[in-house]
């Protein structure tokens, strides 16, 4: 993505640019997986932009609030990874052991989200899902099934 597309997504949500949130944006935009705030901070160290890791997590927490990234929590290690947000619905499944992390991106809420709308009279604007459990390999390894 280009440089002006992020930071017209960081003026968008009516947040100042720095560098710190257009690097790392454009980091996590680039990313093949997901990453946890040390990855971006020892990424951004050797890609010569000094940071602070505070300077990390705080700037990782606001573009969260502001649905520019998503995080997924790690259940089993207290931890958080994160993920450039392309505004393209999708679930995780993630393994309580190893870790692993599988993205699904059909979604079989939608009627259920009517249903539970025109019930309560509450405006749901969206959910997030991430399920735990054990991945095939992990399956074998720990004799489960």
């Amino acid at each position: 993505m280009e440089k002006t597309n992020i930071i017209k997504r960081i003026v968008d949500a009516g947040l100042k640019k720095t560098k710190y949130r257009v690097n790392i944006i454009d980091l996590l935009e680039k990313a093949d997986n997901l990453l946890s705030a040390n990855d971006i901070h020892s990424i951004l160290l050797k890609e010569n932009t000094k940071v602070d890791l505070s300077t990390v997590y705080r700037t990782l927490d606001k573009l969260t609030k502001n649905n520019i990234i998503n995080r997924i929590e790690l259940e089993k290690e207290n931890k958080s990874l994160y993920e450039y947000n392309r505004k393209k619905h999708h679930h995780f499944m993630i393994c309580k052991n190893c870790n692993k992390i599988e993205t699904i991106y059909e979604c079989p809420l939608s009627e259920y989200e009517e249903k539970i709308q025109a019930d309560s009279n509450f405006l749901i604007t969206g959910h997030k899902i991430e399920f735990y459990g054990y991945c095939k390999d992990c399956q074998k390894k720990l004799k489960i099934n």
